[in-house]
């Protein structure tokens, strides 16, 4: 057998017990009894532990070395790079500092839990502090390995292809450009009519189900359900999202299900000759190309008015209404309504990249020693002001609302800003291919969107780098120009004045080697 078949073997293994991780993280999170939480969690320690000594396992260097690109074809080769790339992350930090590091973010977590219920950061101070030691040297051991800085190291594993240096340009353009954008907005946007709560849970599961079957979301694959914090997992022929539901506001679901149906299809339309391999997994490509595939369902196609002129008649079937609450035009103003959040999650379209930029520039800034740990609370409350306009009231509703730093996911955070510019950019485009596109889906071919995403994104799995996906599905390099022009169009009314990029260069799919 020859090296690299040697290796889509034992990649073959991994991803199947990576698929079956995931089924019992999404049991754990849906079905399983409270009383299975220690026995669940055994059971996720071994399988990750073997998942580790597979994946680093010596020979699989030693095949990687021994394997020829020249005599792969695109797939194999894009497939050998992804391993690379898996097999450096994993065997760049020591096992001892893993496991200190595993041990500390445990710790941290139960701790933030308190601190945040409490609203005090001093309890969770000491031990974020230890936390980010230890994220440091786990950084530095990448950065080595991957020849980056330190930051840069850690952001690899959720944005591969995307260097400190894109990032900040990226951020310091959108930041130059939403405060008096959002005070623009704030000053014009028209007061949606209140929706009329409370909503029945029980209609409110119907309607979202029936929405999973509208969107293209169909039964004899994907499955919805309900959790704490909405999610979505699996591969192929077997996808499950979930969504939560408020009485006072149904939309809140309905976005949840766009959402995560976005995710969704991402994992059921990458080819399935490939899905049980590394370069047929999407997350492999990072979680600003996912977040892309979200985003694109949740925020350029759920928020558009076309959508709701379609789903409306749906909404108003299943609450018994048809009153001026819910039309298309109110339900369309309530779900692009802006404000000046004090929380993340609960952003809208236009904030939301504000509170990604906030955070990353504090992460990093941590990360490289320029803010120390103390400091952290009054670094959040200036940024906050001169980004987003506004002081939150307490730390809860500040650097202690988001779990990410507090189990050590240093690095994450752009992503989400990432995904919604590339959004942008792939709706751009799309619009360019299909002129019509919006009045269709206003006519109920919701499928003449999705089908867009999936020949032009979700079909490519891990062929290219994120950069050169961007490029090859869009004709133009990674821009924030698209979301600019996005958000202006819809939320001003006008035309953006600014200057589009210059064509990209053809993108390609040769192996990178780590």
């Amino acid at each position: 057998m020859q090296p690299y078949q040697k290796l889509e073997e034992r990649f073959g293994q991994i991803m199947a017990l990576k698929q079956i991780d995931s089924l019992l993280d999404w049991d754990k999170s849906v079905l399983m009894p409270e009383a299975g939480v220690e026995q669940r969690a055994r059971q996720l320690e071994v399988l990750n532990l073997k998942i580790h000594e597979m994946q680093t396992d010596p020979e699989v260097g030693e095949w990687l070395a021994a394997t020829d690109g020249k005599n792969l074809s695109p797939w194999q080769a894009a497939n050998l790079r992804v391993m690379e790339w898996l097999y450096t992350h994993a065997t760049a930090v020591p096992a001892d500092l893993v496991a200190r590091k595993m041990s500390q973010e445990t710790r941290t977590e139960v701790i933030w839990r308190k601190a945040r219920a409490e609203d005090d950061f001093s309890i969770v101070e000491k031990e974020l502090a230890s936390l980010l030691s230890i994220v440091r040297e786990h950084a530095a051991a990448k950065a080595e390995k991957l020849g980056t800085c330190k930051y840069g190291a850690l952001m690899d594993s959720y944005a591969p292809g995307m260097s400190v240096a894109d990032v900040d340009a990226a951020f310091d353009d959108v930041a130059a450009f939403l405060p008096s954008f959002i005070d623009e907005v704030l000053a014009t946007q028209q007061e949606p009519l209140p929706l009329g709560a409370p909503f029945d849970v029980n209609t409110q599961q119907k309607l979202c189900q029936q929405v999973c079957n509208l969107i293209g979301f169909t039964p004899d694959w994907g499955r919805l359900d309900v959790s704490l914090h909405p999610f979505s997992s699996g591969i192929g022929n077997d996808v499950r999202i979930t969504t939560r539901y408020k009485e006072e506001d149904f939309t809140d679901a309905m976005q949840g299900v766009a959402h995560e149906a976005g995710h969704g299809f991402y994992d059921r339309f990458t080819p399935a000759e490939w899905q049980h391999q590394p370069v047929g997994a999407s997350q492999n490509m990072g979680m600003a190309i996912h977040e892309s595939q979200s985003l694109s369902i949740d925020m350029q196609l759920g928020r558009s008015l076309e959508y709701w002129q379609f789903m409306a008649p749906h909404v108003q079937k299943a609450f018994g209404r048809n009153d001026a609450a819910l039309s298309p035009e109110n339900l369309h103003r309530h779900v692009t309504r802006v404000s000046r959040s004090f929380i993340r999650v609960e952003a809208d379209e236009v904030t939301y990249p504000a509170h990604v930029i906030l955070r990353y520039r504090l992460e990093k800034a941590m990360v490289e020693g320029k803010l120390d740990v103390k400091d952290l609370p009054d670094a959040w409350m200036e940024s906050f002001r001169g980004l987003i306009g506004t002081t939150p009231p307490s730390n809860r509703l500040g650097c202690l609302q988001d779990i990410h730093w507090y189990f050590g996911a240093f690095g994450y955070f752009p992503a989400y800003a990432l995904g919604a510019f590339i959004a942008a950019q792939l709706a751009d485009k799309m619009k360019k291919d299909i002129p019509d596109v919006f009045a269709q889906v206003a006519q109920g071919n919701v499928g003449v969107f999705t089908g867009w995403l999936k020949d032009n994104v979700q079909a490519k799995a891990c062929l290219m780098t994120p950069p050169d996906l961007v490029r090859d599905a869009t004709g133009k390099p990674f821009s924030t120009y698209y979301f600019k022009k996005h958000v202006t169009e819809r939320y001003l009314g006008k035309t953006y004045e600014g200057s589009e990029p210059c064509p990209a260069t053809s993108a390609h799919a040769a192996p990178r080697r780590a």
